[in-house]
């Protein structure tokens, strides 16, 4: 008996292919990361840009979580397209490429990386969010727990992020079913 999330109708898209990060993917993964920072966050000030590229989403800040936890990558058609983190209790770095989002694709790392905590014994995820993703977050049932900010630099820009958490325990979001 394998205990599945239930976010509707999520099949994997034919040529699609969902897999534990391996070391060789760093390049691409921090590819995607960036490009995807850059289209995400276009409104934003070039320094939060270069913070989130080069502090928070540094190669080396990559490969410290994926080998500390478990990073998944998401493929289509041969390219990455996806990737997100789960580090003990906490979902990080989910990131879908601007051409596939809003496709189903997050969802698809989103399950995987719940039924992953699910499996550790994990019963409540945390993660901090943007307030370009949060409405991603919150229809996949995250709860918003605190609005903060982060300065950067000078300290005359602030930034505006959400913790938010999800109870992952046994519940109606769960189902039970054969693998």
């Amino acid at each position: 008996m394998a205990i599945s999330i239930a976010y509707g109708k999520i099949g994997m898209m034919r040529g699609t292919r969902l897999r534990e990060f391996v070391c060789e993917d760093l390049g691409a993964v921090k590819g995607l990361i960036d490009e995807t920072i850059d289209a995400s966050y276009s409104d934003y000030p070039d320094e939060f840009k270069q913070h989130m590229r080069d502090g928070h989403h540094s190669r080396e800040r990559i490969m410290d979580e994926a080998r500390k936890g478990y990073t998944i990558v998401l493929e289509h058609e041969g390219r990455l397209i996806g990737t997100g983190t789960l580090l003990g209790d906490a979902i990080l770095g989910v990131f879908i490429h601007p051409s596939y989002q809003r496709k189903g694709f997050g969802r698809q790392i989103m399950r995987k990386l719940e039924e992953r905590a699910l499996s550790n014994g994990t019963t409540t995820i945390v993660l901090e969010s943007t307030p370009i993703s949060k409405r991603f977050y919150d229809s996949l049932g995250y709860v918003t727990l605190k609005e903060a900010t982060f300065s950067i630099g000078d300290g005359q820009n602030n930034f505006r992020y959400y913790k938010m958490e999800k109870d992952i325990g046994l519940s109606s979001n769960y189902s039970t079913s054969p693998r």
